[in-house]
């Protein structure tokens, strides 16, 4: 089980989670304190370059080539942040025309 697909996939998924954690704080902030979101912004920053560090470090202590744990990692990040995007334009969409219809 040497195989650096296996460590770059186990990275991968983890980073997923990272990324959904990440989410689920900006989307708490967005609905509970919308005028601190900026602030959910550096936390998220903080724990995924927080968890890339760690890959980076630890690494060494895997089985697996450091490059392609760093590879899947990233990605982890990245990719499922599209749709999270996605969704959390969504919400705030959501959450303006509930402040328009009560404005007009």
């Amino acid at each position: 089980m040497n195989a650096n697909w296996v460590g770059a996939l186990l990275s991968f998924l983890v980073g997923v989670g990272i990324g959904a954690i990440c989410y689920a704080i900006s989307r708490y902030m967005l609905l509970h304190h919308p005028r601190h979101y900026a602030v959910s912004d550096v936390a998220r920053r903080i724990i995924q370059v927080g968890f890339l560090v760690a890959v980076f470090f630890l690494g060494d202590y895997t089985p697996w080539d450091k490059l392609w744990l760093l590879v899947g990692g990233g990605l982890g990040i990245t990719l499922p942040m599209i749709w999270f995007t996605y969704r959390l334009v969504k919400l705030n969409d959501s959450l303006s025309k509930k402040e328009d219809e009560q404005d007009g």
